[in-house]
């Protein structure tokens, strides 16, 4: 197991889990928190818009989630491998 490999590799997935919050974020940023609805032809357009756009807030949510938590324990197991490996080769 090539500990230098693997480093790079989950920093990479620490990126990638920025990347997506920061596109969580920017999603989030563009929905419409205060909308007001006066029956006419042009709200269900609004509605339409937002129900799509929170739909895909909660998606990144989860990608999200997911990709901190698989982060996480790669790094955990790199950590763990490293100590591993340096208390065998201390000879202990």
């Amino acid at each position: 197991m090539n500990l230098v490999l693997n480093t790079i590799v989950c920093a990479a997935l620490a990126l990638v889990t920025l990347g997506v919050s920061l596109y969580r974020k920017y999603l989030e940023d563009h929905c419409d928190h205060y909308i007001h609805l006066h029956n006419d032809s042009h709200d269900a357009s609004v509605v339409t818009a937002q129900s799509e756009l929170c739909k895909r807030i909660e998606m990144m949510d989860k990608l999200r989630k997911g990709l901190m938590a698989a982060t996480i324990v790669y790094a955990v197991a790199i950590a763990g491998f490293a100590s591993y490996s340096a208390w065998n080769s201390a000879g202990l």
